[in-house]
């Protein structure tokens, strides 16, 4: 009796536990309801998929709760009846909200989302919420984003839409000139090009920050604490990288994100279309292309471009502008500019101090320099603002006396455009460090910046000067060439240890060697000098004739630094090394007799003599292990053995085997370059407790251009450093040089004649393959690659002085009608009419180019606007609608006509040929006959 009563409460037990257990757990089947207009968070694809962020999550969710997911799509104003009633287990995503909180039981915060208000590309005094007053604001119908701006600009007019796509429509019909919307607009739209020109991401305003979590009916607490299980138990950092996914709308992890400020042209900016360009920009690109690393830019305000770094969703800010402390939560990695900001005022004004203004002063909310001024200049009254166009329009409504802006800065957006507005005074003047940031946290990527910007040279540093300033020889970079510039911190130390003792070897020209004056002098000196101007530094040279002593000196500290040492393993635990700055080629010497070498491997088996403390030694072991090293004492031995006939070869480095063939006691060596011969760096050791002396060397360095290198080789390279050479030897040896040239001058005189004859034709031969290799040989017009080299050098130049000009892509109507019916050789016959008429539309400083086919590029340089660009096209147009007569028919062609204009659809010749391109299928698709330019330009 005792079993059947104990199997009675097991039953009992068991069906009572399957009754109260949750519908879902217990099916093994989770009903998530979700509606799909709400981009990149859900929406349908092309084969009317769900995808996007939530269903991403959602997918993992309910695979960390053990579940089958089944995903409903239902209309937005559905979900909350759906699961009132149990069709639905769970709303997929909602905003967190108080009521919500007492109506439903909600999960945690799956993702932040941050609505924004899109403006109208028109709407230039629209720079905050409270400016929208006036206009009508398109919302979806049931939204947070609606309540929120009402809230946010009391009395705004809002339109509420049911379908994304009709508020969309809306705002292209000029409905609405603003409208809310998440992160980014959806690329699932029809007119989605169209839309993001005329409502681009840099005029977003922000409206809210939203917690997005899940709803579950308040009487499913077991199904709500298990999804809550599983959401704790999904993989780290999951959410992080769905984020990046969809919100960025940058697909490969590898992309680093970077916040760019806009509109502080000539350093960041975006063009019309949303293009970013700039001189900081640009170096960046180049980061990207010598580190490999593919990069992304998001324009967004100053101190917005700092919000979305520190929400991580971005991965680095361009360029911040940071004072003596840095923002909080970030970490600054590379100063990548530096500025002078002054006090622009009236022209109509007078002033000689700060102290006699009376309104307030405006200044950038991101100022490095705020607390500075505020320091300076207690009384005054400052107002902050986050854009330009705000404090140009306070100022003009005469709200502030003036503004303080960077000079750079105003030179390109304000004053080309309205000089004798504004003048500026001497002082106060402020200085500004712009700062490469990334998250306190993003130690890798921190040091990837960090080499990427080091390994940049100075002349590429400058290149992108030239290409950005009006006058490149005041720029930060190009004073790279004058002083350096160092942290307070090296400055202080270099203050405090101003005399820096550099070994060097007293006999090794001429990289290192003392004169018969008993000065130091070669290229280390050279290099030295160089170094001393641009630091501001005593850079002292003590000459060694002993390599070991001079080591044992630098161990013990007597020494600060050593010029040429290798860094092998050994010695990198016993000093720091600095960047290249000489890289050394070495040379094979040999007996005169001896074949020429044209690879180290002929070496094989012979003998070769080289200084032992030379770092070559340990590369031709690894490289070349058959070849015998016979190690010397000094460079002397090594050819002393060499005339000797004790060893096959001698190596040194170019400089000093050039040098030593100069002699006239070496007249019998020869000096041999084997291509595969290894290059190895020239480097300073420092002493490792001098890390900020190592920090500044390397500066220093960097800022040695391919000019300063040239310098110093042709001083060193074609000068003979012996100065003791006998003066009766150099009388022989003039004697034996005139005697020979009297000899041979009746030989040279009349081979001299035949060889002009012949380097005459060879000059005439070469311009007809250099015409030949750079235009059409049917048209003689410029061909792509010419087409191409003169399209790169007008972008250069047209970005540098901000000029416009225009890329027309011709594609001729009715061509192949006349090739077919009469032949190749009329077609030929055609093309050739078309070309020379083309020639004649343009001016000579343009350049018209045969791209294949029936298709031709004119590149139009020096516009003052987009007209000058049409005037061309119709003056092309208007010719072909002549009759063209023909050797054996009158042929009858039109052309349809793309215009690319530099810079509003491309800063570069790719974009621009893509964009005019495109342009010219969109006039023939609109019946031919016609020219067409993009909306923006």
């Amino acid at each position: 009796m005792k079993h059947i009563i104990l199997l009675f409460c097991v039953l009992v037990s068991g069906w009572l536990h399957a009754a109260t257990e949750d519908r879902a757990l217990q099916s093994g089947r989770l009903i998530v309801g979700t509606n799909a207009d709400i981009y990149p968070y859900v929406y349908l694809d092309n084969q009317q998929r769900p995808v996007g962020l939530v269903v991403d999550l959602w997918t993992q969710l309910a695979k960390s709760a053990g579940l089958t997911l089944d995903l409903q799509i239902l209309d937005r104003t559905e979900l909350a009846r759906a699961l009132e009633q149990g069709k639905i287990d769970v709303v997929a995503g909602l905003n967190r909200s108080e009521e919500r909180e007492k109506q439903y039981l909600l999960g945690p915060t799956l993702v932040d989302v941050y609505s924004n208000v899109f403006v109208h590309r028109d709407l230039n005094n629209v720079n905050q919420l409270a400016q929208l007053k006036p206009y009508i604001v398109g919302s979806l119908r049931q939204s947070a984003n609606g309540t929120a701006l009402a809230q946010a600009v009391p009395g705004a007019t809002i339109r509420e839409f049911a379908l994304q796509d009709s508020l969309y429509d809306a705002a292209l019909q000029g409905e609405i000139k603003a409208f809310t919307a998440q992160d980014r607009l959806s690329p699932r739209y029809a007119r989605y090009k169209e839309l993001q020109e005329q409502f681009p991401l840099f005029r977003k305003l922000p409206l809210q920050k939203m917690e997005l979590t899940y709803a579950v009916q308040s009487g499913r607490p077991e199904l709500a604490a298990h999804l809550r299980q599983a959401f704790a138990a999904m993989p780290g950092g999951f959410t992080e990288k769905l984020e990046r996914r969809w919100l960025s709308g940058i697909s490969d992890e590898n992309t680093v994100l970077v916040a760019m400020a806009e509109g502080n042209p000539p350093l960041m900016n975006v063009t019309p279309n949303g293009l970013p360009q700039g001189l900081l920009v640009d170096l960046w690109q180049l980061w990207s292309e010598q580190t490999g690393i593919p990069i992304a830019m998001v324009p967004e305000t100053t101190t917005q471009g700092l919000k979305t770094l520190r929400q991580g969703r971005v991965d680095a800010h361009m360029g911040y502008p940071v004072g003596p402390q840095a923002p909080a939560d970030v970490r600054p990695v590379w100063p990548v500019y530096r500025l002078m900001s002054s006090f622009y005022y009236s022209s109509g004004r007078q002033l000689s101090t700060l102290q006699q203004v009376s309104l307030p002063v405006g200044v950038f909310a991101a100022a490095s320099y705020l607390d500075k001024l505020r320091q300076d200049f207690p009384a005054l009254q400052i107002r902050s603002f986050e854009k330009l166009e705000e404090m140009l329009r306070a100022f003009e409504r005469n709200e502030i006396a003036g503004f303080f802006i960077s000079d750079l800065v105003m030179q390109h957006r304000v004053l080309q455009t309205n000089a004798n507005a504004y003048q500026k005074l001497d002082q106060p003047r402020y200085q500004t460090e712009l700062q490469v940031l990334v998250a306190e946290d993003a130690g890798k990527l921190a040091e990837q910046l960090k080499q990427g910007f080091q390994a940049i040279t100075q002349d590429q540093l400058e290149a992108i000067e030239k290409r950005w300033l009006t006058r490149p020889e005041t720029g930060y970079f190009n004073s790279f060439r004058q002083q350096v510039p160092l942290s307070d911190e090296t400055q202080q130390w270099l203050k405090e240890h101003h005399v820096i003792r550099v070994g060097v070897m007293a006999n090794w020209p001429p990289m290192e060697f003392v004169d018969a004056d008993g000065q130091f002098k070669g290229v280390t000196q050279d290099i030295l000098t160089k170094l001393n101007q641009r630091l501001g530094v005593e850079l002292t040279a003590v000459p060694y004739t002993d390599w070991k002593q001079l080591v044992d000196d630098f161990l013990a500290k007597k020494l600060d630094m050593i010029a040429n040492m290798a860094d092998t393993e050994e010695r990198k635990q016993q000093a720091d090394f600095s960047l290249n700055f000489w890289p050394s080629q070495w040379a094979v010497l040999s007996l005169g007799q001896t074949a020429a070498i044209s690879s180290m491997r002929e070496l094989s088996g012979s003998t070769v003599a080289v200084e032992k403390d030379y770092d070559i030694n340990l590369l031709l072991e690894q490289q070349f292990p058959d070849i015998k090293l016979v190690p010397t004492s000094h460079y002397d031995e090594s050819l002393e053995m060499l005339q000797q006939g004790r060893v096959n070869f001698a190596i040194d480095t170019l400089m000093v085997a050039g040098g030593t063939l100069r002699k006239p006691e070496y007249s019998n060596l020869r000096m041999h370059l084997p291509p595969d011969m290894p290059v190895t760096p020239s480097l300073f050791a420092v002493r490792k407790d001098y890390p900020l002396l190592l920090q500044a060397i390397d500066q220093g360095l960097r800022t040695l251009s391919e000019a300063d290198r040239a310098e110093i080789r042709n001083r060193w390279f074609l000068l003979d450093v012996d100065p003791g050479l006998a003066q009766d030897r150099i009388y022989t040896l003039v004697l034996q040089i005139v005697g020979a040239g009297l000899l041979l001058f009746a030989v040279v005189f009349f081979w001299n004649m035949s060889l002009r004859r012949e380097v005459g034709l060879r000059r005439e031969m070469e311009q007809k393959m250099r015409f030949m290799a750079t235009h059409d040989d049917l048209t003689q017009l410029a061909n792509r690659a010419l087409l191409q080299e003169r399209l790169e050098q007008a972008v250069l130049q047209h970005a540098r002085h901000q000029e416009k000009l225009a890329l027309l892509f011709i594609d001729l109507d009715g061509f192949k009608a006349v090739n077919d019916n009469h032949g190749h050789h009329v077609g030929d016959e055609l093309l050739t009419r078309v070309a020379a008429m083309l020639k004649h539309c343009v001016r000579k400083s343009d350049t018209v180019a045969r791209f294949g086919g029936d298709e031709f590029v004119v590149l139009l340089t020096g516009l003052l606007d987009r007209d000058d660009a049409a005037l061309v096209a119709e003056k092309i147009l208007m010719h072909l609608a002549q009759p063209v007569q023909l050797s054996v028919c009158q042929a009858k062609v039109g052309a349809s006509i793309g215009i690319g204009m530099y810079p509003d659809d491309g800063t570069d010749p790719q974009s621009l040929l893509k964009a005019a391109d495109g342009l010219m299928y969109e006039a023939k698709q609109q019946g031919k006959g016609q020219y067409r330019f993009s909306r923006d330009a």
